[in-house]
């Protein structure tokens, strides 16, 4: 079984994309399904109405999205130039200052530093984006394989049930259970949440006349789905070009987000999400800190619902074996 999931890394992602399709089409295909409609019928409805929603905003946004690109490649020598700027002023305001020599010169280094750094995430960002071409190919076999797993999803079910000895099959089906109330809230709740915060956020720097409004609402929708550092990481760049503008600006995105992040994580996340996960905040913290230090991004998107996932086997392995943990 290892041996088989190794070879078939080359479509991991297709299958991953293809689960989380079908966590989010499932409950409308079954609404659909209700009418009367079979069920493939209702599965091609539903990606139908889907298709048109997506060709819909390809066809309105893409325009605009790719017309704020151009404007990223052309604004960025501007934004280097101010940055520089920005950089040299400092540089002479602490040299005005009477700043002893041996400080200056560590100053000067971390400046450095900092600006090697800036570049390196700008060439990865611009690498990232050049990468996702690649993997055209994954996402488009995503709704074929998700269409095979909602059409027979009831089949897979009750196969992969049949192989669990029936002594163990209750509670089996229960830990199972538990695991699929996680995923759940992870690829409905959090993609859900992510998306009402990118929309506010767009929304929000357009109201502040903030350039590349739409490209920060996509920015905070996305880091979004990292719990905890994600609403700080989605707020840098926006703190960013507003600092090149003016200070009052950083003031106004800065409490911009804010009211948003307070708004996700008071009345829009435990609506929407709950507290399904069950981990503690310091918990999560490290294992977020793990996750980025072994798998980069996808350690920091993956860790969180792993960690939940691993806790819930943990703690039905402790109820089985101790009857006094209950």
């Amino acid at each position: 079984m290892v041996y088989f999931i190794y070879l078939l890394r080359g479509i991991f992602l297709s299958l991953i994309l293809a689960v989380v399709i079908t966590y989010l089409f499932y409950p409308l295909v079954r609404a659909v399904e209700h009418k009367g409609v079979s069920r493939i019928s209702a599965i091609f409805i539903v990606y139908a109405a889907m298709s048109f929603i997506v060709a819909g905003l390809l066809l309105y946004g893409m325009p605009y999205f790719i017309a704020q690109m151009y404007r990223v490649a052309e604004a960025a020598p501007g934004y280097a130039a101010q940055v520089q700027q920005f950089t040299a002023s400092l540089q002479i305001e602490y040299a005005q200052a009477g700043i002893p020599e041996t400080l200056r010169r560590i100053i000067d280094e971390r400046i450095g530093w900092l600006e090697n750094i800036l570049v390196e995430q700008a060439e990865r960002v611009v690498e990232t984006l050049l990468g996702l071409a690649g993997y055209v190919f994954n996402i488009i076999f995503a709704p074929v394989f998700a269409f095979y797993l909602l059409k027979d999803i009831e089949l897979f079910t009750d196969r992969t049930v049949s192989f669990i000895p029936p002594q163990s099959r209750t509670d089996v089906l229960a830990l199972g259970s538990e695991i699929s109330k996680i995923i759940d809230s992870y690829v409905r709740g959090y993609l859900l949440v992510s998306l009402i915060v990118g929309i506010m956020t767009g929304l929000a720097m357009t109201v502040l006349n903030m350039e590349f409004a739409l490209m920060l609402g996509i920015f905070a929708g996305m880091t979004n789905l990292i719990p905890y550092f994600g609403p700080l990481i989605g707020a840098i760049p926006a703190i960013a070009l507003a600092l090149l503008v003016s200070k009052w600006m950083v003031l106004k995105v800065a409490i911009a987000y804010l009211v948003i992040q307070q708004f996700e994580s008071a009345i829009i996340g435990p609506r929407v999400i709950g507290k399904r996960v069950g981990l503690h905040p310091l918990f999560v913290i490290l294992v977020l800190l793990a996750g980025i230090q072994l798998y980069g991004l996808t350690g920091l998107i993956l860790s969180v619902p792993l960690a939940a996932i691993l806790r819930v086997i943990f703690r039905f392995t402790l109820r089985k074996f101790i009857p006094e943990y209950n």
